[in-house]
């Protein structure tokens, strides 16, 4: 039995903007909260020991990240060479460069010839011996359309028929693959792609370039015991009926808001030929908190607003407060009391939305099926608008001059 690790989706380095600077590290804090759950994961494959890590894509939020963040993340990933645990590290989308090839953010680790690491940058299949045994890797980095196909080929096609065409080229050279496989070795499909089960979380928004949609009855194969995915920051299994088991990890932190109910973890998978068991592992990771409210209707809105604040449990979350208002509100609102009301947060925003006028309910009289005449309706509004109450006769006058005239 091969015990392996798989995590993916580190992104080491985002979410500054929900930190703020160590003051005896120099270092923002949310920097230092990815580089803590990184070290659990790699704790606990030193600890278990593991045989075997599997890296499922995206480092870094880009393919040239500052250095002390790149150290940051040698710094975890190099206790796995010290421990002599092979690991193959994935190239996602964020580790490519713009252009869409290449594994920038990752190749380092090969050209420096890091003992036991892979970086898997291209479609092939890695045999790699553990002391458990051996077992055998097909590496599906992510790929774009330029990966596999030329611009001719591509001119006045739609997405769907791009996809298509996409599928077409890749599915030979899968095949190729899978013929070249040892059939008495247990094998783990690691990728870093979309399938079209998957139910998307805050990589809707990060994605850079654009990649193509793989189905997942591509990937259910008797071939594979294990398919280890990367790039979908929600964990989740594609194939419930796990023959096999088609797993996203997700994200090991959350990068934004977007993930704020999502649990964050990662995969200890259990693998022998035509046997595997695995098992999702939470981690302990700083919560986020949103506290909306309309206080548009309240007599007292600075008081709406510290109540609603006082039903939360933020303490050391990152919190973001929205509330709604009217622009007469304004004035009422006291900033330094309700930042004094949050301190108890990591760090917190504060975003007001102004309703307009035009977003009110219609006015019954004005609703369809009334007929007013235009003075009529006009003096309808007029009724139900505080701020225009002083003008009001004079506009009704100067409207019933221009209907006359």
């Amino acid at each position: 039995m091969i015990k392996i690790l798989h995590l993916s989706d580190i992104h080491m380095g985002s979410g500054f903007s929900h930190g703020k600077v160590n003051p005896e590290t120099g270092i923002n804090t949310r920097l230092e909260d990815f580089l803590e759950t990184l070290s659990i994961c790699i704790d606990r494959a030193i600890s278990e020991p593991v045989d075997l890590v599997l890296f499922g894509g995206d480092a870094f939020p880009d393919a040239t990240p500052a250095p002390y963040i790149h150290e940051a993340f040698a710094s975890q990933f190099r206790r796995l060479a010290d421990a002599k645990i092979p690991t193959i590290l994935l190239v996602g989308n964020h580790d490519q460069h713009s252009q869409g090839t290449g594994g920038a953010s990752l190749c380092i680790y090969r050209t420096l010839v890091v003992p036991g690491f892979i970086v898997g940058d291209k479609i092939t299949t890695h045999r790699i011996s553990t002391k458990n045994g051996d077992i055998q890797i097909i590496t599906l980095p992510w790929l774009n359309n330029s990966t596999l196909l030329t611009r001719p080929e591509t001119e006045g096609l739609s997405l769907g028929e791009i996809n298509q065409l996409l599928l077409e080229k890749l599915q030979p050279i899968i095949e190729a693959e899978i013929r070249r496989l040892a059939p008495d070795l247990p094998t783990v499909l690691l990728g870093h792609l979309m399938a079209d089960r998957a139910n998307l979380g805050a990589e809707r928004f990060l994605a850079v370039g654009k990649g193509f949609t793989i189905p997942v009855s591509f990937l259910i194969r008797p071939e594979f015991d294990y398919v280890a995915l990367g790039h979908v920051h929600k964990h989740q299994n594609l194939n419930p009926a796990n023959n096999p088991p088609i797993i996203y990890p997700g994200s090991i932190d959350r990068v934004d808001f977007s993930e704020e109910k999502e649990d964050k973890g990662y995969v200890l998978v259990n693998i022998d030929r035509d046997h595997t068991e695995w098992e999702f592992c939470p981690l302990p990771v700083r919560s986020f908190c949103t506290i909306k409210l309309d206080i548009s209707q309240q007599e007292d809105p600075q008081k709406a607003i510290l109540d609603a604040i006082k039903t939360k449990d933020f303490d050391h979350a990152v919190v973001r407060l929205i509330y709604k208002l009217r622009s007469e509100q304004l004035e009422l609102i006291n900033s330094s009391a309700i930042e004094k009301s949050l301190k108890k947060a990591h760090s917190y925003t504060i975003r007001p939305e102004l309703i307009s006028q035009l977003a009110r309910p219609r006015l019954p009289e004005l609703g369809l099926g009334n007929t007013l005449d235009p003075l009529e309706a006009l003096k309808a509004y007029l009724n139900n608008k505080e701020d225009l109450k002083d003008l009001a006769s004079d506009m009704l006058e100067i409207a019933q001059s221009l209907m006359e005239s």
